[in-house]
């Protein structure tokens, strides 16, 4: 396994994670969390693919951004396209969680021929927060977010993991639907103790440039085998935009997970492995699975 870094556009150290060898298999990380989303996933394609991580600015091991308008969704595009370069992968398949379906969504209308296949998982293709919690909530949201995020992410986050310390609040969270009634805290534990490690003010003006982007223009356009992931109960990214999303794809496959909230990776990682295993293995994705092994 190699831990590295690749210098951004704006100089920032951008961490990766590559490990073994075969088909490229890429991962991008969602808003306010890194590699640790994906750690119930990677051990079915280990020794069949190889398997790529990073993390995006200000998140995980990578840098605060130096310059914070280089944080919009086509920025995290260049950093990705950065990170293939530094592993010299000439194409291979991007998958991605949250935030990241619209960083490698966008990455068709900029970087198509290094694309075999595309996995969005329990994330929108534009404006994630016209629909975080309800349409009528997620926009007043933003706007006061939009008002007082880059002044206070910081200390925002911050307080999301020591909320997250009180006695009640995770019962809580899952009641609210924004965690798995499957999961207990020990799961949760490494996205809480990741949050008050970001960067708060490359995290606001991060949310704020995806509020503002849309790849819904390129959906009709993708023309690689793509399968979406999509969580009944999740009240992130509601089911319908999954199911708008794999409509508008051609082709497009649809994985429909009716109890997954946006915490689905970690509530359901086998049947997301599963269903992903036989998606690659189709599409010649990742090499034949080895029955007798």
């Amino acid at each position: 396994m190699k831990l590295g870094t690749v210098e951004a556009r704006d100089g920032t150290a951008i961490a990766y994670r590559d490990e073994g060898s075969g088909p490229a298999l890429v991962f991008t990380s969602g808003y306010t969390s890194s590699d640790f989303y994906w750690e119930r996933l990677l051990p079915r394609f280990r020794g069949r693919a190889r398997l790529i991580t990073w993390d995006l600015k200000g998140h995980g091991r990578s840098e605060p951004a130096r310059d914070l308008s280089a944080v919009t969704v086509e920025d995290s595009v260049d950093d990705l396209r950065r990170v293939l370069d530094a592993c010299e992968v000439e194409r291979g398949t991007l998958l991605a969680f949250s935030l990241g379906c619209q960083v490698i969504l966008e990455a068709w209308r900029h970087l198509p021929e290094r694309i075999t296949g595309m996995v969005p998982m329990l994330g929108t293709y534009e404006r994630p927060f016209d629909n975080l919690l309800s349409p009528k909530l997620g926009p007043r949201l933003f706007s006061v977010f939009r008002r007082v995020g880059p002044v206070i992410g910081g200390s925002a986050l911050k307080a999301g993991w020591l909320n997250s310390r009180l006695p009640g609040s995770f019962r809580l969270n899952q009641r609210l639907g924004l965690v798995g009634g499957l999961l207990d805290r020990a799961d949760m534990e490494p996205f809480f103790a990741h949050m008050k490690r970001v960067h708060g003010k490359t995290w606001a003006h991060m949310g704020i440039a995806a509020q503002e982007h849309s790849a819904g223009d390129l959906l009709p356009e993708i023309g690689v085998p793509t399968l979406v992931v999509a969580g009944g109960k999740d009240t992130f990214t509601p089911m319908r935009l999954s199911l708008d999303m794999a409509e508008q794809i051609p082709a497009a496959e649809l994985l429909y997970l009716p109890e997954a909230t946006h915490t689905g990776l970690l509530e359901f990682p086998e049947e997301i492995a599963e269903r992903l295993d036989r998606f690659l293995s189709e599409h010649g994705l990742v090499v034949a699975d080895d029955p007798a092994s």
